[in-house]
């Protein structure tokens, strides 16, 4: 049994050195291909090394320079990269290269990170690969102040609070004591709005309606609007200084009675051309969803149920139609 296990152990270090040939050989063979480029002998470089044995996943990283440590604030030698702080790479499983974070990979690859599924980490303290931990198991470094094994999550910074949502399946920021998870819409809200909170089913699950970015995963905050639809807040900020209803479904997006007062005293000192006088216009009024009609102007009619202004002219009605119809 000795003699076998030598026999076991010799064939598969000899098996090992073959396969280094063979890769050194296709490395080779590549270099001498004049008419690649730099980038494409690169490109077919790490395609060997992923298709290779997983031990010299690291050999390639090194020379690809994906294992060199990433900076926050490189002067100040805070580790990660301009989207968080920590001191750990993470292995793709799917190209098998590293990267500092989800969003460092997005800039650069085509294919989604799928970080629940990584299992490898290097820590950029001491470069040394391993499975995926909050303490690095060579030198003992804390990779991150919060760590979500779940996520495979990393994040530094002192100063932001993170929590994990089981319902949501992703990690949140802010405190959990300070949110809810709606079952509805399938995400946490602040308990300051809770009791007026209104959303369709699964509507953060959604692109935002102005910038495109999904939103469901996003680190921007979501803003839900009066109507219930969702947006960025930031988007939202800059958006609602030149409109008054949701891009998605046009109804208010707030309580404008200010403004409808404002519309109406300065309809009082407007008078229409004769022409127009007896005309009056089918509306349809986007906050309440019902049809009425309005004297006709140019720009505003106002909605007889609601009082709302947000509405939408529908067909103008002249006084020889009006006379038919009666």
């Amino acid at each position: 049994s000795v003699h076998l296990a030598r026999r076991i152990s010799e064939s598969s270090t000899m098996s090992e050195q073959d396969g280094q040939r063979t890769i050194q050989d296709a490395i080779r063979k590549i270099m001498r291909d004049n008419k690649l480029s730099h980038d494409e002998k690169k490109e077919k470089i790490q395609e060997i090394y992923r298709k290779s044995n997983p031990m010299l996943k690291l050999c390639a990283s090194n020379e690809t320079g994906d294992s060199v440590p990433t900076y926050q604030n490189e002067e100040k030698k805070i580790l990660g990269c301009k989207h968080y702080k920590r001191k750990c790479k993470l292995l793709c499983p799917d190209c098998n290269k590293l990267f500092t974070c989800r969003h460092c990979h997005a800039a650069t690859e085509k294919h989604p990170f799928r970080r629940k599924q990584v299992s490898t980490m290097l820590c950029m303290c001491c470069s040394e690969l391993q499975p995926v931990a909050q303490y690095c198991r060579k030198c003992k470094e804390n990779m991150a102040r919060y760590y979500c094994g779940t996520c495979k999550f990393f994040d530094d910074e002192p100063e932001r609070d993170i929590y994990h949502c089981e319902k949501c399946g992703i990690c949140r920021r802010g405190k959990p004591d300070d949110y809810f998870h709606c079952d509805n819409c399938g995400s946490c809200v602040s308990i300051d709005i809770q009791a007026e909170h209104k959303c369709f089913r699964n509507s953060i699950s959604a692109d935002c309606p102005v910038c495109g970015d999904y939103m469901f995963t996003s680190t921007k905050l979501v803003r839900f609007m009066q109507c219930g639809h969702c947006i960025h807040s930031s988007c939202y900020k800059e958006y609602a200084r030149h409109h008054y209803t949701c891009p998605i479904c046009r109804k208010s997006l707030a309580n404008m009675s200010s403004l409808f007062s404002h519309i109406e005293r300065m309809l009082q000192t407007q008078e229409m051309p004769p022409e127009f006088k007896d005309v009056t216009a089918e509306i349809y009024c986007n906050d309440c969803e019902k049809k009425s009609t309005a004297p006709y102007h140019f720009v505003y009619h106002k909605c007889n149920p609601c009082g709302s202004f947000n509405t939408q002219l529908l067909r103008k009605v002249g006084p020889q139609e009006k006379k038919t119809n009666s």
